[in-house]
């Protein structure tokens, strides 16, 4: 029994394992990212708490030593290892078993005090949020500029040639948010955490290449990236205000009575569909002189824009003349932006979610029977499961399911909706008197009235929506004009009959259980899918069959990669926590300890560098369109 026996220290077991870094075979490139983090965790286990700090001798000294050996000996370096000028800590906390599986992961911790950065900047969790956001982005140009993310050799050098040597750090997009690439740890440490390919010729070491790539270009990083001296201390400076600015006029909404707020000047028109920049030669953003209102800064001064009220408001006007383009500022209006956006003084209600239709998505249990009763065979609106939502139950479904999470505001496009779920005219109402569907056009006021929830919708073509319209503002050529009065006038011309209800009905009140057994840990490959894969692989591959996972392409209001794969890491934490017993919304954003939530900064013990926090509407959502899910109402 010795050649293939689990135990002992022989046989083929033990030769692949000491050949490939204990992963065995198979668990190169089809090993996915979801296998690795859980070998992470172990990892950072292992060497956590007590381990031995060793001097940054050392470190070329391990890797001259393992230079030229099997791949598997890099895990000789997990550890800790001191740098003296500047002085930090390199932190190896997690190695790949092969040059193919997900990069290995390392943290620069550095004195607070040896940044010389001000201490002023970490007084508050918008401060140390904005400069671990600065700080990110520019150990961010410093690798791309000097092309360290690029693998060695290219893609030319075949199987045995060199590998591995790109060197990353979570990449930001136009928003401020709080992110696990920078963290500051009790006012006195701040670090950095970076993933590396380390690199590899076939699966031999290189390690004069990993050298370079952890002695010498880390440190100058470190240097360009954590020491005040080195960095623009005007923009860091702007970095910090313009957060503390958005802050400011974001919590004065509730106080004036409104849901948003676009500043006069703002730049709303992206550069394409394919980026977020601010559009060039965009017109500036100008408030009907009916709407504006006046908001103060934290320095004292003011700021005068467009104030949304609480309460109906429609955005209308001509084909291509930017009323999506507002909705879309208003969408994310919600987080915070860097300088020279243009959308750095449009806030929103942090609680608004966008809905849209989304046929074929999955529903568990949710109470929709304020929209839908009454469907054929009997099926019971009040607990409503499919697996393929229509357009209407779809959209029911998000718009209740935000409202159990929270939700205030809900924000709407015409073109991206389900229209019966929006309106039912008389004629239509006349015509069909067997209508399961309550459109929400019935339901708008009570909404508000009841539960304090105001909607704002983009209309180009639903002319009912008038009549419960409390604010009508329409885009012309990218101009506002506030024509609410016109609106009025209009309707009493050509009245028409919309049924409303009194009262609004019932929210979802549900309890979760997420089973993810037989399932590799959840991981994010792109912004829109988590992917949810068996442990087992299917020997024969099915092009037909669906990818296994949870769609996110309807959620809006994801915008980075890193948020999706925060969702993938608190399924894991649901998992854990309801694994005895099922839990509300409310008890599951407690058992997750402050990682949700997009106002303080994230815990330092979510060991990824990848991660960017998520509002609880999102990771709602992405909960309520799990398969297999179990819920108890």
């Amino acid at each position: 029994m010795s050649g293939r026996g689990r135990g002992g220290g022989g046989g083929r077991g033990q030769y692949y394992k000491n050949r490939y870094g204990g992963g065995g075979r198979g668990r190169g490139r089809g090993g996915g990212s979801g296998d690795d983090s859980a070998g992470a965790s172990q990892q950072q286990a292992q060497t956590g708490g007590n381990r031995t700090v060793k001097d940054w001798q050392q470190l070329q000294g391990d890797l001259e030593r393992i230079d030229r050996n099997q791949y598997g000996a890099y895990k000789q370096l997990l550890g800790s290892y001191n740098h003296i000028q500047p002085k930090f800590t390199l932190s190896i906390d997690y190695v790949q078993g092969d040059p193919y599986a997900s990069p290995s992961r390392v943290r620069a911790v550095m004195p607070w005090s040896e940044t010389n950065l001000p201490d002023e900047y970490f007084q508050s969790d918008a401060r140390k949020i904005a400069v671990c956001d600065f700080v990110t982005r520019v150990a961010a140009d410093f690798i791309r500029t000097k092309h360290l993310d690029q693998s060695l050799g290219g893609s030319g050098g075949g199987w045995s040639g060199p590998k591995g040597g790109a060197f990353n750090i979570n990449a930001c997009g136009q928003e401020v948010l709080p992110r696990t690439s920078a963290l500051i740890s009790n006012n006195d440490t701040i670090e950095l955490r970076f993933t590396t390919t380390l690199p590899a010729a076939g699966r031999t070491i290189l390690g004069e290449q990993a050298w370079q790539i952890l002695g010498v270009n880390l440190v100058e990083l470190v240097q360009k990236a954590l020491l005040h001296a080195n960095l623009d201390q005007q923009k860091l400076q702007q970095h910090v205000l313009s957060v503390e600015r958005q802050r400011g006029l974001r919590e004065q909404l509730a106080s004036h009575g409104l849901i948003a707020f676009v500043a006069n000047g703002s730049i709303l028109p992206r550069s394409s569909g394919a980026s977020s920049r601010p559009m060039d030669n965009a017109v500036p953003f100008q408030s009907p002189k009916e709407s504006e209102v006046t908001l103060k800064l934290p320095n004292g001064s003011t700021v005068q824009g467009m104030g949304i009220p609480k309460g109906i408001t429609l955005l209308t006007g001509g084909g291509f003349h930017g009323k999506s383009t507002v909705l879309e500022a208003l969408e994310l209006g919600v987080y915070d932006h860097v300088p020279g956006d243009g959308r750095e003084l449009i806030v929103t209600d942090p609680t608004a979610v966008k809905i849209r239709a989304e046929d074929g998505r999955s529903v568990t249990k949710t109470d929709i029977s304020p929209f839908i009763s009454n469907l054929p065979g009997g099926k019971d609106t009040r607990s409503f499961s499919t697996d393929d939502a229509s357009g209407s139950t779809s959209m029911a479904s998000s718009i209740q399911e935000a409202l159990e999470a929270g939700c205030t505001t809900l924000l709407i496009d015409e073109d991206s909706s389900a229209t019966n779920l929006l309106v039912r005219d008389q004629r239509m109402q006349a015509l069909i008197k067997k209508e399961p569907i309550m459109p929400l056009i019935s339901k708008a006021k009570a909404l508000h009235t009841q539960h304090g929830v105001s909607t704002i919708i983009v209309v180009g073509g639903l002319g009912d929506w008038l009549t419960v319209a409390d604010n009508v503002i329409a885009m012309d050529a990218y101009t506002p004009h506030n024509i609410t009065t016109n609106a009025a006038a209009i309707v009493s011309q050509y009245p028409s009959v919309v049924h409303q209800d009194e009262k609004y009905g019932s929210l979802p009140l549900r309890k979760f259980q997420v089973n993810l057994s037989g399932l590799r840990s959840p991981f994010a490959p792109r912004k829109d899918f988590i992917n949810l894969r068996p442990q087992a692989k299917d020997p024969v591959s099915n092009p037909a069959e669906a990818e296994s996972g949870i769609d996110l392409s309807a959620l809006d209001q994801v915008v980075e990669v890193g948020q999706a794969r925060m969702i993938a890491t608190l399924l894991s934490k649901v998992a854990e926590q309801t694994a005895m017993s099922h839990l509300d919304l409310s008890a599951l954003l407690k058992a997750l300890d402050g990682a949700v939530g997009t106002e303080m900064c994230l815990p330092a013990a979510l060991g990824d560098g990848e991660l960017v926090a998520v509002r609880r509407f999102e990771l709602a959502a992405a909960l309520s369109r799990l398969r297999g899910l179990v819920v108890t109402c």
